[in-house]
């Protein structure tokens, strides 16, 4: 049961919530209303001697009782309290569109303000491992920014997409936090300074990311799923028709280990047990949740959760609550849907089963075909395939997809065509029986896609351009050819298993001709009898794919390689130049915005004197002045937001290109050609750029 509970009576907005101790020992609750106001509730706020409450007008945090508004006047993207120096007080970090603004509480007065050119949309506080102090991390359009205690920029990167999640934990084992990343494109990422540790992609947009202990964190996405990794490997996930609006983890059972508390946004808040999902506490508000923060709200030396609903209901749990007692009708309703489970399996028990269905088998094949990978299944003598359900994540819309043939049928093909080169998980399960039958035997089967399923096995081609052989990736994994064989039969769907026979004449090697079935784009692999692997291909990334892939199943943890893709320096080259020009243009606008600037205050000026000297006519003329300036500085702010957004795209381009060029590398040197390449960047030095792309 809850510990306490109250209501604020003010709406509160989704996901804008956060706790801090302001004055270093009280707990205040924070979070954003309507209008672009922060609302702060403290109920242990001591009554000031020398100011009372209704003398606060000219301050802008004004206080009533126990709860004190500010006023921000523009929409609040984003919520943050923590410490960034030895100050024991926490600060308020209030994100919007283009600032963001580090308040002092309890003296009521600013910290810093700072431009944010991609908007703030997420921060929070925390330690990196390659930073001495607390810092500022900020997520905006299409960069994180971290800033220091005075608000001065100490970092800052560009990232694939808008940034909707940020978490600090370690994921890799080594004692040093990492900075994780989710995005509006759906991708989660894993960054220790520049360098990319992991990356995946999820199936819709990431909402909410957590770190928990032992090198796992809990993510939830836009579609209602919600899940745990223990580093690269997802531990469990559940999908709701509802959407995940906060996570937390806590210890709420008071068993020493943190559970996975998610709020919802129909209003239900549920604990989960972060090995296996399992619900071990639920309770429902009458509202949707806004957000869910951990503070000692009634000062007893431990900490609270606290849930605070949309309508402004607050409710806090310790750390020793147990489930609520569900209400009378949710009993009954279990009950029933058991009852009717136990009916249905009575009615299948006692109705005559055909002799035909015991020792039923179900073939089942992968194979590539129509530019698809197909599942083919194939019922027994005398028997059809009356339906068949295959869930796979990221295939189909909606995750699931039902084939039910017009006429039952003994042999059933279905189409994959998985987004990216990944290996998926597939759960099938097929209703066989004889034709017209009401009883039916049903298969549940769990098949993986191969990573590269998506490409066919070819013969080599006859013609092959010059520009191809231009385009490749040379590594020496020194390892054997049996190994590299096992391996492409694992990822790839062959019409039979390669073999590499122990005595087959060391000057022959391994060489196969693929089609990416997504763009008919043609690829070579090529191995010899040394290990010295060549692949072929004018797809950075799917070199990149295959590198990283072959790396991981070989227990790889450093490899070097030498790359050509002309295409791909072209490109970075020319973001390069362009990059170059819009810095240039952005320097020449500046000095004119502030020409302009002190041209406009100058004519305030005189216009004031105009005005006190009541001469109508030159007021007007200052005006007139005034107005056309004012034109020439909205149209030129207008000018330097596109070259903004001109050079944000660049930068991607530049960015991507970096992380491609490293994945062809493994280790150190991948690392090696991030710094060389940031640093060619940073310099404009096009020929260290490639230089860094080719040889790392």
């Amino acid at each position: 049961m809850a510990a306490f509970s109250l209501n604020i009576q003010k709406h509160i907005e989704s996901g804008l919530v956060t706790s801090g101790k302001f004055d270093g020992s009280h707990a205040c609750l924070v979070a954003a209303t309507y209008g672009g106001n922060i609302l702060v509730h403290s109920p242990h706020r001591q009554p000031q001697i020398t100011s009372h409450d209704h003398e606060q007008s000219d301050r802008k945090l004004s206080w009533s009782g126990e709860l004190a508004e500010l006023h921000i006047g523009t929409e609040i993207t984003a919520l943050c309290t923590g410490r960034l120096n030895d100050d024991e007080r926490d600060i308020l970090l209030i994100g919007t569109a283009s600032h963001v603004l580090a308040y002092n509480i309890e003296d009521n007065s600013d910290s810093f303000y700072k431009e944010m050119s991609d908007g703030a949309r997420y921060i929070m506080i925390g330690k990196l491992s390659w930073l001495p102090n607390q810092v500022a991390i900020i997520g905006g359009n299409s960069s994180v920014t971290i800033l220091d205690s005075q608000g001065a920029e100490i970092f800052w990167t560009v990232v694939g997409g808008t940034v909707t999640s940020l978490a600090i934990f370690d994921f890799d084992g080594d004692d040093e936090n990492e900075l994780i990343t989710g995005t509006k494109e759906s991708e989660i990422k894993v960054y220790k300074k520049d360098n990319l540790l992991w990356e995946t992609k999820e199936t819709a947009s990431i909402n909410t990311l957590t770190g928990l202990p032992n090198r796992r964190f809990v993510y939830s996405v836009g579609n209602g799923t919600l899940g745990v990794y223990e580093m690269a490997q997802r531990l469990w996930r559940v999908k709701s028709k509802h959407r995940v609006v906060v996570t937390r983890s806590f210890d709420l059972n008071g068993d020493g280990t943190p559970e996975v508390i998610t709020g919802w946004n129909n209003g239900k808040v549920d604990a989960r047990s972060f090995n296996n999902g399992e619900v071990i506490f639920k309770i429902q508000l009458s509202a949707g949740i806004a957000g869910i923060v951990e503070a000692d709200y009634r000062r007893i030396g431990k900490s609270d959760l606290i849930v605070v609903s949309s309508a402004g209901e607050v409710r806090g749990y310790s750390s020793s609550s147990t489930m609520d007692t569900p209400e009378p009708g949710e009993i009954m309703r279990d009950l029933l849907a058991k009852k009717q489970v136990l009916q249905m399996e009575l009615r299948q028990r006692g109705a005559s089963v055909p002799n035909m269905y015991h020792g039923t088998k179900l073939a089942v094949s992968l194979m590539t075909s129509n530019g698809a990978a197909r599942v083919a299944l194939a019922s027994g003598p005398g028997l059809f395939i009356h339906c068949a359900i295959v869930f796979t994540e990221g295939v189909f819309e909606g995750e699931t997809l039902v084939v039910h043939p017009n006429r039952p049928r003994g042999e059933l093909e279905i189409e994959l065509r998985p987004p990216k080169n990944a290996p998926v998980d597939m759960y099938v399960k097929v209703c066989v029986g004889p034709a017209g039958a009401d009883l039916l035997q049903v298969f549940e089967m769990t098949r993986q896609l191969p990573r590269f399923c998506m490409y066919q096995i070819i013969e080599r081609p006859e013609q092959i351009t010059e520009d191809f052989t231009k385009n490749s990736v040379t590594a020496e994994f020194t390892e054997r050819l049996q190994r590299i064989a096992l391996w492409l039969n694992q990822n790839l769907v062959l019409p039979e298993e390669f073999e590499i026979k122990e005595n087959k004449p060391n000057n022959e090697g391994i060489e196969i001709w693929l089609r990416g079935m997504r763009d008919n784009k043609i690829h070579c692999f090529m191995a010899n009898s040394t290990g010295k692997i060549t692949i072929q291909t004018e797809d950075i990334i799917f070199a990149g794919d295959i590198v990283q892939s072959l790396s991981l199943y070989l227990g790889l943890r450093e490899l070097s390689s030498e790359v050509s893709f002309p295409a791909e320096e072209k490109k970075m080259l020319d973001a390069l130049e362009r990059v170059k020009e819009l810095k240039e243009i952005d320097i020449r606008l500046q000095a004119e915005a502030a020409n302009d600037t002190a041209l406009l205050k100058n004519l305030i000026i005189r216009l004031e004197d105009a005005r006190i000297l009541e001469n109508i006519d030159d007021m007007r003329k200052r005006l007139v002045q005034l107005k056309n300036v004012n034109a020439d500085l909205i149209r030129e702010h207008e000018i330097r937001m596109k070259s903004y957004k001109e050079l944000t795209a660049n930068l991607k381009q530049l960015n991507l290109g970096v992380q491609h060029a490293a994945r062809l590398r493994v280790g150190k040197s991948a690392s090696n050609t991030v710094a060389q390449c940031r640093a060619a960047i940073q310099d404009e030095n096009s020929k260290a750029l490639v230089l860094a792309i080719r040889h790392g």
